[in-house]
């Protein structure tokens, strides 16, 4: 492989074993003869295939530069590329196969693709088998394709991602019923078969434990669900409960709460999942607390996959604090010392993410826009709204070498008779995903005490490149700008906050685990210094 990669094609090994007595050892001789080396020249595309295809298959041949070693694997992968444009738009069928031109005395050798998209294919009808708990109309309603359809590869693939997305089935196989044997009419319009193995349609889960609780109290936990996958056909039923209950001091409640959730998978007709989610929390009364706190909240949340990159997310939640046993005064001043605030909410994301890979990504982008409306005519004793956006974006520039470009702004306004945001609402930035050189939510406007005390507008961009070191070993070299703010007018060039610095990361199956150091220079308002963080995961 490594000689081959590198554009020796007709490269020879041959090897020896000789022992080596009396012992067990062995003397092993490799004699290599690497022949020529072949570069690149043309890249040519021959065939009969729809004309709309060229670009696809231009696109796929430009990976080939001109003067760049000849790698067999790559082509044999660019041929397979090129077999699925076929198979996604109806030739599943078709060929496609590559030449290496080798006869030229030069070092320098053409490629030619041969592709042959052979007949049109169209979907044709799907048989269910297995479906016992969960009626077939549900498995249908997921298939993005239907009998008459283009027979496209990726429908496949996506007919069976919704399906496991369900929650329904254990594994399944969708398969063509075409065979060697097959008639031409059964191959250009084949059937498919659909094979089930479901799970169970009712969950029961049960956990238990024990805990210390901040007044070093012993604590027995026991939480309880049980769920229905088919209920009133397709939704998704469950109920759960849960209780914690001081034990050997005591031996008394301490705390309990019920909840139930309903999900639809089909709102409105979309694939668009609506969780309908009510929770109560009754409260206890004890010699400590002798009032009985009570908490209840309904949400509403759906989720839509616009496409494979593009999701939106939106949300509505209503919040309820009671306290029986005391005044009206009282109930106030209570919510007041104990930090209580009834919070409603309505919220909106939107997020398209073409990355590659989701932890080491090497191309593509991430936008993310997301609204958040507290309070205001939805009541509760916080009223403010929240804006956030955030553009990243990923690609090669050198061998082996990553850019990494993230720019990131936040916006908090206080709304009707609030204020100010509450402080735990606030932006606190500063640190190993932010900007790095200080630490931890040690960024920005501080109190009259001389603390942090969160910022109402944040300013982010960061620049960092990333290369492999050896194996699984890569390192980085990065910049960051930023700063939080109070007021829109107190945003200067002059008075953000400005690092370098450079790390090291060890690419785990869970994401890398990164260690960085970053040093920060002086401005208006801010001493130079550094910092070493140490987390797992980019930044960005």
């Amino acid at each position: 492989y490594l000689y081959m990669s590198a554009g020796y094609l007709g490269v020879g090994i041959n090897e020896q074993f000789e022992p080596i007595l009396p012992d067990s050892n062995a003397l092993i001789r490799i004699k290599i003869d690497e022949g020529r080396r072949f570069y690149y020249d043309t890249v040519n595309i021959n065939g009969i295939y729809e004309p709309k295809l060229d670009g696809n298959f231009r696109k796929i041949s430009r990976r080939f530069k001109y003067g760049k070693p000849v790698d067999p694997f790559l082509l044999r992968q660019a041929a397979y590329d090129m077999k699925s444009v076929l198979a996604n738009n109806g030739y599943p069928y078709g060929r496609a196969e590559y030449v290496i031109d080798t006869s030229a005395e030069t070092d320098y050798a053409a490629v030619c693709f041969d592709i042959f998209s052979d007949s049109l294919v169209y979907f044709g009808d799907v048989q269910i088998s297995g479906a016992e708990n969960f009626d077939t109309s549900l498995v249908r309603r997921e298939l993005t394709f239907r009998k008459g359809d283009l027979y496209r590869r990726k429908d496949i693939l996506k007919s069976q991602k919704h399906l496991l997305e369900t929650g329904y089935y254990f594994t399944l196989r969708l398969n063509s019923t075409v065979r060697d044997t097959s008639t031409m009419e059964e191959r250009l319009n084949p059937d498919f078969i659909l094979n089930l193995r479901e799970k169970k349609p009712h969950h029961v889960s049960v956990k238990t434990g024990a805990a210390q609780d901040s007044i070093k109290d012993l604590t027995w936990s026991f939480s309880g669900a049980w769920s229905k996958r088919n209920f009133l056909r397709s939704r998704y039923l469950e109920l759960s409960a849960k209780a914690s209950f001081v034990i050997f001091t005591q031996w008394r409640l301490k705390e309990h709460s019920y909840r139930i959730r309903i999900t639809e998978p089909w709102f409105m007709g979309l694939r668009m999942p609506l969780t309908l989610t009510a929770q109560l929390e009754p409260g206890v009364r004890s010699l400590l607390q002798p009032y009985r706190k009570q908490t209840w909240f309904i949400s509403a949340t759906t989720t839509w996959n616009v496409k494979d990159n593009l999701k939106l997310l939106t949300g509505l939640q209503y919040e309820e604090v009671d306290i029986y046993g005391v005044s009206k005064e009282a109930e106030e001043q209570i919510k007041e010392e104990e930090g209580i605030s009834v919070r409603r909410k309505y919220y909106l994301s939107i997020v398209r993410d073409s990355r590659d890979n989701v932890f080491v990504p090497t191309r593509g982008s991430v936008t993310s826009a997301a609204f958040e409306y507290i309070g205001g005519f939805l009541g509760g004793d916080d009223s403010f709204y929240h804006l956030e956006g955030s553009w990243s974006r990923y690609q090669r520039v050198w061998p082996g070498w990553i850019s990494a470009t993230r720019f990131k702004s936040g916006f908090l306004q206080e709304t009707g008779d609030a204020v100010t945001v509450p402080t735990d609402d606030r932006y606190y930035i500063g640190g190993a995903n932010t900007v790095r050189g200080f630490s931890e939510n040690e960024l920005g406007p501080l109190s009259e005490a001389g603390n942090f005390s969160g910022a109402d507008i944040i300013v982010i961009f960061n620049q960092e490149f990333r290369y492999p070191i050896i194996g699984k070993l890569w390192g980085s070299i990065f910049t960051d700008i930023g700063n939080g703010y109070i007021n829109r007018t107190d945003i200067k060039l002059n008075n953000l906050a400005y690092s370098f610095g450079l790390g090291f990361q060890f690419i785990s199956p869970a994401g890398p685990i990164r260690l960085d150091y970053a040093r920060h220079i002086k401005s208006e308002g801010i001493d130079s210094g550094d910092r070493i963080h140490f987390t797992i995961l980019y930044a960005f």
